[in-house]
């Protein structure tokens, strides 16, 4: 960690203009060192947060101007920009003089003070506060909808319409033809500050659905929020030969839309482009919750063999400790396609997706014959090859000698349910199968 580096504002006020006009002039370099502060063409270090609340503290206010210098920022210093900065600025200039210290604790909000004169309200600060609020929707964390969501009624109730016009038509910095498209085929139409796709298909075939994606995709190529929703509408409702899986618009989507094979390669980009780890589809809460990709992923996934590596790379990129959707998901895998050298690596990276995958019969009726049995033996000996690179980033010595023996009685409990079932499965396979068993369960 680098620690030579100013943070002090005050007396320092010189060396800040420096760094100020550095910015805007785009000579300013980012310290590879955590807390990764600026850094002068000449030497001198400063920390970003220090620098922005330097610099949103000085008068004249301007929103846009402030936009623009912490897009620069931001744009110079990708590691050691962080939302909080802001976050500080709306709490000391918005949130406590107008709403007090500390929100409703039942409603998660701030109520205005009593009193409150909205004539003393400064517009720049207001229109600051959407800007932040986009900020977190782009590039914040998914759950940061929430306080994006609390800032948006504060403004609101501060008396701007501002919000009303973004919800029209979002921030204004993506092209048109970017987020609106229409044909006698279908519509769609996106908003990058809600971080929503709505999509409605007036004409069933193939050309709709290939518009529908390649607008989506053009969306996620750029400045769109990685965390979205997609509500689609359509008189077709096809659903994915998947039980329990939720019948919800995006699910009819590329239920849909994968019926088409031309479309297939359109489809996977869509996938590779939405997976993103610890993003979410907005409009799908609690047991359903999903990231972006999910129904994609399921899709071609039960497609062919061609998808598999897909599928592997989903699985591996879930939050295993936040998202279950994918379970429903191994069954119909196995259903469809059994268990053979091809397809148990993709069985084994379901099951690893997620903390402890529920078992299935069929799981274990498939592993049920010699050949497969072997598979799974060998799978054991060579365990490590199956856990993901993510998952042993950072293990110790000591993890790489125990963690796989740890993670492997996981994947035998989703084949066969809990251990003490396993004597009496030993005890009654067939002769054949009997040194398999005894093997891969004790």
């Amino acid at each position: 960690m680098n620690k030579n580096y100013n943070v002090k504002i005050e007396g320092n006020e010189e060396l800040l203009e420096r760094f100020i006009d550095a910015i805007w002039s785009d000579t300013i370099k980012e310290s590879a060192e955590y807390p990764h502060p600026l850094e002068l063409p000449t030497g001198e270090l400063f920390l970003i947060d220090s620098i922005i609340r330097y610099f949103l503290n000085k008068a004249p206010f301007t929103a846009e101007k402030a936009g623009q210098f912490c897009d620069k920022i931001r744009k110079q210093a990708p590691e050691g920009f962080q939302e909080y900065s802001l976050e500080k600025w709306v709490e000391e200039n918005v949130q406590k003089p107008f709403f007090g210290k500390a929100p409703v604790r039942s409603a998660d909000d701030y109520l205005l003070s009593p009193g409150t004169d909205l004539s003393a309200v400064n517009p720049e600060h207001l229109s600051f506060v959407c800007y932040v609020a986009i900020c977190l929707m782009k590039y914040g964390a998914s759950f940061e909808i929430v306080t994006v969501n609390r800032y948006f009624r504060m403004v609101k109730s501060l008396g701007s319409n501002e919000v009303e016009e973004l919800k029209k038509y979002g921030s204004g910095k993506l092209a048109t033809q970017l987020t609106n498209y229409k044909d006698e085929n279908v519509s769609c139409v996106a908003n990058d500050v809600f971080a929503t796709i709505k999509i409605k298909v007036n004409q069933e075939c193939e050309a709709a659905y290939q518009a529908i994606f390649q607008f989506i995709n053009a969306l996620l190529k750029v400045d769109f929020p990685k965390s979205y929703s997609i509500e689609f509408s359509a008189k077709t409702k096809q659903i994915l030969p998947i039980k329990g899986l939720i019948k919800t618009g995006v699910h009819h989507l590329f239920a849909n839309a994968v019926q088409y094979p031309d479309l297939h390669k359109l489809i996977e980009e869509y996938a590779l482009l939405a997976m993103k780890k610890w993003e979410w589809y907005h409009n799908l809460q609690d047991e359903n919750c999903a990231m972006p990709s999910t129904f994609a992923v399921f899709a071609l996934g039960l497609e062919s063999e061609k998808h598999f590596e897909l599928v592997k790379k989903y699985m591996q990129e879930v939050d295993e400790e936040h998202q279950s959707i994918q379970e429903k998901f191994t069954p119909a895998f196995v259903e469809k396609f059994g268990i053979s050298k091809a397809s148990l690596p993709v069985f084994i990276s379901c099951i690893l997706s997620m903390q402890e995958h529920k078992p299935f019969k069929l799981f274990a009726e498939a592993f049920h014959n010699v050949e497969n049995l072997q598979l799974l033996l060998d799978c054991k000996r060579n365990f490590t090859d199956y856990i993901s690179k993510s998952s042993k980033e950072d293990w110790s010595e000591e993890d790489a000698r125990e963690m796989p023996a740890y993670i492997w009685t996981y994947v035998i409990y989703s084949i066969w349910g809990p251990d003490n079932k396993y004597p009496a499965l030993i005890k009654k396979s067939p002769p054949e199968m009997k040194a398999f068993y005894e093997e891969l369960l004790q």
